[in-house]
């Protein structure tokens, strides 16, 4: 195979939105941060019997869509970060950074089928019966909130040293 003359950024899937798509990943986080801690905040009345339907049905389901949404953001901008960021700078000046995101990015895998579950289950677990099943939706809660919060702090760490 020959060697190709197209420069490496222009053969990058994106590229030339990379900036864009940060910008865009950042702020669907952003919700996402904010929905998944309000989120969190409702928990004690629900395990209480106090549930406050609306606004668990609100924040979960903007839970379930900001985080699909951040999710599918980040994979956009995957091809440039692997080959721009991590190939070319981090992996040699920083690994312990480039190891950061993995776990990142593992944690943020391990959390999407719940967080898309509290989109589907916000609200509904108001009836006295699903007492026993309100602990889980609380600790589901706790978990994704935690994943949240550790991803954004860990990618805003994580661009501050190299940017796309």
């Amino acid at each position: 195979m020959p060697p190709c003359d197209v420069p490496a950024h222009a053969q990058t899937f994106l590229y030339g939105l990379r900036k864009l798509l940060l910008v865009l990943h950042f702020v669907s986080s952003v919700a996402l941060l904010g929905s998944s801690t309000h989120l969190l905040l409702q928990m004690p009345a629900l395990l209480r019997g106090q549930s406050r339907v609306r606004l668990e049905r609100i924040y979960g389901r903007v839970v379930a869509v900001a985080y699909a949404l951040t999710m599918a953001l980040g994979a956009l901008l995957y091809p440039t970060y692997r080959y721009h960021v991590r190939a070319l700078f981090l992996d040699q000046h920083h690994p312990m950074i480039s190891n950061l995101f993995d776990v990142k990015e593992n944690l943020a895998t391990i959390a999407l089928p719940l967080a898309l579950a509290l989109g589907v289950l916000g609200g509904r677990l108001s009836e006295p019966d699903e007492k026993p099943l309100r602990r889980v939706y609380a600790a589901m809660s706790l978990f994704v909130a935690a994943v949240v919060w550790f991803n954004v702090v860990s990618g805003v760490l994580i661009v501050s040293y190299r940017a796309v």
